[in-house]
């Protein structure tokens, strides 16, 4: 089945691929990290390391890579998700959209033995939704449709506007959505990816945790301990 949409991802509109992963790092992350992926997944992971489509907009993450986003970073509690207490601590990311929405297996089904669905990790709430019930399954209904032909007007405009989108970046509104901002393509900036994700949950977290009927008057960055960019909201007095 698999090797069956290997050419057809290759090709879909705007598409980078990699060289293939070695084997040995599947072993690796397996025994590093406890994490065993679909054969279906180590299959397209041993024949392209990583997938950028619809010109970076879409991606599927490589591992132990520098030339895509690389899953095994990526997932360090600490270079992002710290940032989301505990909302997407049990899912392991494998994908995203260029706004920060992940795709994901969930570690409990992993834990229980169960069949790896696909989760969508929405990127300003981190709220779950399965998309799929299989890796197989999520590059036929969800991938390749959506590399083929976006069904995000905005992230068709943002295309259009940016040009391509390297691994490193995200698309972010400014001023953020959860704060009031327009979902409007000019209120659309290009953004270090790994800053966007931590800037977000910091939004996120504190409005969730704010006390009721009190209102936002501001946002302050700063610079945390480990020289990561963070957001402070600033709210108004009683």
């Amino acid at each position: 089945m698999i090797s069956l949409l290997l050419p057809e991802l290759v090709q879909l509109q705007d598409t980078r691929v990699h060289t293939g992963l070695d084997v040995a790092r599947l072993t690796q992350l397996e025994n590093d990290h406890g994490i065993t992926l679909p054969e279906e997944h180590k299959t397209v992971l041993q024949w392209s390391n990583g997938l950028e489509f619809y010109a970076g907009y879409i991606r599927l993450f490589g591992l132990y890579t520098a030339q895509s986003i690389d899953a095994v970073g990526w997932n360090e509690p600490e270079c992002w998700k710290f940032a989301w207490a505990d909302r997407c601590s049990g899912y392991w990311c494998f994908g995203e959209t260029a706004w920060g929405d992940q795709y994901a297996y969930s570690m409990k089904e992993w834990r229980k033995g169960g069949r790896a669905g696909v989760y969508l990790l929405d990127a300003l709430s981190m709220t779950p939704q399965i998309v799929a019930s299989s890796f197989v399954e999520f590059l036929e209904d969800e991938l390749v449709p959506s590399a083929r032909n976006p069904h995000d007007d905005l992230l068709i405009q943002a295309r259009q506007r940016f040009g391509p989108l390297e691994v490193s970046s995200h698309l972010a509104y400014i001023p953020s959505v959860l704060l009031g901002g327009i979902e409007d393509i000019n209120n659309v900036q290009v953004m270090n990816a790994r800053a966007a994700m931590i800037c977000n949950g910091d939004v996120a977290i504190q409005l969730d945790s704010a006390p009721s009927q009190v209102a936002v008057k501001g946002v302050q960055s700063y610079v945390d301990e480990l020289q990561r960019t963070r957001l402070r909201l600033v709210w108004m007095e009683d």
